[in-house]
């Protein structure tokens, strides 16, 4: 089994960054941590947690909707407030596609397809959700942001607090997850399950879909950080013998780190690095 010190990165593949960045940016409260030829890294202030955006090329498919991230508001008339702000904005964003606000599970979400051909989700949890022994619903965040933080919107994004996977078995997944990468079960429902590292709030909720029709490539994935590199040579020689583990790509070393891409049971993508 892997020990990861972290879940540490998930990685997005958009159209062109010139598009997608301000939609992190602007809508989402995120801020350009880093910036080359093709690729750009994201954070928000609240969440340690980075998002790597590769600029794919105007062919670059739509991502399943059950492939997004989300970020989360402090109060519930808030994602109405996103709603109409997106709303409101949606050519100047180029938003393909707004969903009216919908509530499931002690959440109420709004989501929207940015021009990148990904689903994006800004969601807040009744308190009701923690209260019942739901972690994930639990503030991710120290320090509150105030409106004065992200102005004029009529809502402010607190955290990014998860991703989601696809998946087709349930039950196989969250052993796969917890049993090889090492990860923690922190609860799900009568559908899905959440997994996240034990050190850190932010989440992945992996769903089970039927008839799985598109498949991600490894441009999508998320990143565990490992303690050295020999524990990175070790993870790539025992994930080559791993059960469920559907292609090992061949290890990469640069700048005295180490790392490689893998696809799990599901045909999802990892990276396991040393930096």
């Amino acid at each position: 089994m892997l020990k990861p010190l972290g879940l540490t990165h998930g990685h997005y593949e958009c159209r062109s960054l010139g598009e997608t960045l301000p939609v992190f940016t602007d809508l989402l409260a995120m801020k350009v941590v880093a910036h080359s030829n093709g690729e750009a890294v994201v954070q928000h202030p609240n969440t340690d947690w980075r998002l790597v955006v590769h600029e794919a090329g105007p062919g670059a498919p739509d991502k399943p909707h059950n492939n997004h991230y989300g970020v989360r508001v402090a109060n519930a008339e808030e994602v109405d407030a996103a709603h109409a702000y997106l709303e409101a904005n949606k050519e100047r964003y180029g938003l393909r596609r707004v969903s009216p606000p919908r509530s499931q599970h002690f959440a109420r979400s709004v989501y929207f397809e940015e021009p990148g051909g990904n689903t994006l989700e800004i969601e807040h949890y009744e308190p009701q959700a923690a209260a019942e022994g739901r972690t994930i619903a639990r503030p991710h965040w120290n320090r509150e942001l105030k409106e004065s933080d992200f102005p004029g919107r009529g809502y402010v994004p607190q955290a990014l607090t998860h991703g989601t996977l696809e998946c087709d078995d349930k039950e196989a997944s969250a052993a796969f997850y917890s049993g090889v990468l090492g990860l923690q079960i922190a609860g799900g429902g009568r559908l899905s399950v959440y997994i996240k590292h034990a050190a850190t709030p932010w989440y992945l909720v992996v769903l089970p879909i039927k008839r799985r029709k598109k498949f991600l490539s490894p441009a999508n994935r998320f990143t565990l950080t490992l303690g050295s590199v020999k524990e990175v040579e070790d993870a790539h020689a025992e994930l080559r013998l791993a059960k469920g583990v559907t292609e090992v790509q061949p290890l990469q070393r640069r700048n005295g780190g180490a790392s490689f891409v893998f696809s799990d049971l599901n045909r999802n993508w990892w990276e396991v690095a040393a930096r």
